[in-house]
């Protein structure tokens, strides 16, 4: 039993990254590729991001749609009439029509929510309290990456079988699709896709919670000259949903407090303000002493820099990861009694303590590749008190503390920087 139980072990701490590593990153020339990376797991999925024209986000009770600013997309809310007028959406006077665009903090607002005036109402369309269902009431006039127009009438949404329904159509009303969407063998996902263009949904998105940050292209806001704030198109990293980050600036290269801050779940922490273009050398500079940390789904937390970027020529650019605290081990625990390893990360020492009474015999420390690097007989001693041991010798790494009794086992993630 105490084998297959070490071999589980050592399975799943040979799948976690380890710190100080860096990585080659690209989205390739014109930045055209999404990249969705995870700390752990690296690179989980690269796409072209030019093959969708709004997106769906898929819980059954959100109404968050939005466009593929990143590809140049644009969306307008028409003026002139409610859905009643779908026959005679005129677009006379557009130059003066306000481009409206995706939230860049909450990946569920997206541009067709920007009208919204809360509950019921959810910008393209309103919440039926007894059906549940919502119902469009507005008319867009959408701009393609090829520069034509369409103008789309979200017709509703079925929220218990999560179904939109969509309508569009040239502007003359020419080559109409009516279009019945399901999204709900998609809820896995963050967002299920479509093409206005090729008439076609699209499956893209890697599961949910397999995926950290999306390196991509989006709109966020900047300054102008006169100190504004404007919409404006950029290339960065944005977070997944309800993972946390923060930034430090400036620190120094061996900061590592992450916790002084507390973590922010807005998709832009990480963002694309970390670099800036040098129009005297015509080259990308990283900013100095720049320091992002993002806490993962299952709660480790890493640091992140910037290495290098190339710019649109190549896409490619360089990041450096490394784990700065972690999660327990509960997945790998049969314990009485919780073992709490305490500092964690540690340098020098760790204290060895458990929360509540327990007989155990001994007390062993694995490597990342399961040899013992040191054990000792803990049959005497009331681990309730702490005890400490000394890592002289321990290089840098993760280890599993393991603590055996009479058919009892207790295991804890040590992190040595």
């Amino acid at each position: 039993m105490k084998k297959s139980i070490l071999t589980l072990i050592v399975i799943c701490i040979s799948a976690i990254q380890i710190l100080g590593q860096t990585e080659n990153l690209s989205m390739g020339p014109g930045y055209a590729n999404d990249i969705y990376y995870s700390f752990e797991n690296g690179t989980i999925k690269e796409i072209t991001r030019n093959n969708w024209d709004i997106a769906f986000y898929t819980p059954k009770f959100s109404a968050g749609v939005m466009i593929n600013e990143g590809n140049g997309v644009t969306l307008y809310t028409y003026p002139s009439g409610d859905t009643a007028d779908w026959a005679l959406v005129d677009t006379a006077g557009m130059v003066a029509w306000q481009p409206i665009y995706n939230s860049p903090t909450v990946w569920e607002d997206g541009a067709f929510n920007v009208n919204a005036t809360g509950h019921p109402d959810y910008g393209w369309g309103t919440y039926n309290m007894a059906t549940h269902n919502l119902t469009g009431d507005s008319i867009y006039v959408i701009q393609l990456a090829d520069g034509s127009f369409k103008k789309l009438w979200i017709v509703g949404k079925q929220s218990l079988a999560n179904i939109y329904t969509i309508r569009y159509a040239d502007l003359d009303g020419a080559d109409e699709i009516n279009e019945d969407i399901a999204v709900a063998p998609y809820e896995n996902k963050r967002f299920y896709y479509y093409s206005l263009v090729n008439n076609e949904e699209l499956d893209r998105d890697p599961e949910s919670e397999t995926w950290d940050i999306l390196f991509t292209k989006y709109m966020d806001l900047t300054k102008d000259n006169d100190g504004n704030w404007v919409p404006y198109l950029v290339t960065g990293a944005t977070s997944n949903v309800d993972i946390g980050a923060n930034e430090f600036y400036p620190v120094p290269d061996d900061f590592n407090s992450w916790a002084e801050m507390p973590f922010d779940s807005a998709k832009n922490v990480i963002g694309y303000d970390w670099k800036s273009f040098d129009m005297g050398t015509f080259t990308w500079e990283i900013a100095d002493s720049t320091a992002f940390f993002v806490q993962s789904y299952n709660g480790d937390v890493y640091k992140l820099t910037f290495e290098s970027w190339e710019g649109s020529t190549t896409g490619n650019f360089v990041i450096n990861k490394s784990m700065v605290s972690l999660a327990s081990v509960d997945e790998l625990k049969t314990e009485i009694g919780k073992l709490t390893a305490y500092p964690n990360p540690a340098a020098s020492f760790v204290n060895i303590k458990i929360s509540e009474e327990a007989s155990y015999d001994s007390m062993i420390i694995m490597n990342q590749s399961g040899k013992i690097i040191y054990q000792s007989d803990v049959s005497q001693i009331d681990l309730r008190n702490g005890y400490k041991i000394d890592l002289n010798g321990f290089t840098k790494g993760l280890y599993i503390i393991q603590l055996n009794g009479n058919n009892i086992q207790t295991n804890q993630k040590l992190l040595v920087r």
